[in-house]
This record gives structure tokens, C-alpha cells and sequence, in this order.
């Protein structure tokens, strides 16, 4: 798969520790929300962007409602340490200590 700009942005943003979790309303409504790791507020993140890394098996969500975290697969670990030069990965629960 080659990766738009925008796509590459968003995974390199979570690796570095940003949140990105789809926010549904009771009326089924997504919203998706890149939530920064310095706490100044949310982005919102075009769903179709999303939708093609879950495609890709680049990103997976936790299955959460009304607000699922999506994380970074291996395979989203390994292309973002190719692209960036960097190994960083985020605290999750594959990685916990």
C-alpha cells in the first residue's frame, strides 16, 4: 500500500503517543478524533483515511463504546520505523511493562 500524507502523518503522530479513538454517538454517528499527547485538543480525522489504514491491517481498533482507541498493528511499527528511522513504540498492551 502506498501511504497518502495524510495517512503517513496520523501513523507517525501515533507512534509518537497521540490517541486516535472513534467517538459514536447513540444515534450511531462516527467521529474521529486524533487526541494529542500535549493535551492541546483534538483533530478530527477524515473517516475514509482511517478506513483504508483498518483495510491495510496498519491500524485496529479495541472494539470500545462509545469511544474505541485504535492502535498501531506490528506491521504499522515496522513500515513507521522504515519511513521515520525511528524504533519508538507507543505504550500499549502489546508492550506494557
Amino acid at each position: 500500500m502506498r501511504l497518502s500524507a495524510e495517512q503517513r502523518d496520523l501513523l507517525i503522530a501515533m507512534q509518537q503517543g497521540d490517541r486516535l479513538k472513534v467517538h459514536r454517538t447513540v444515534d450511531g454517528v462516527k467521529q474521529y478524533l486524533l487526541h494529542r499527547l500535549d493535551g492541546t485538543g483534538a483533530i478530527e480525522i477524515d473517516a475514509d483515511i482511517v478506513d483504508e489504514l483498518v483495510q491495510a491491517g496498519l491500524i485496529e481498533s479495541n472494539m470500545k463504546f462509545p469511544a474505541a482507541t485504535f492502535l498501531l498493528t506490528d506491521k504499522a511499527v515496522r513500515l513507521i520505523a522504515r519511513l521515520t528511522g525511528v524504533a519508538r513504540t507507543p505504550v500499549g498492551p502489546r508492550n506494557f511493562d
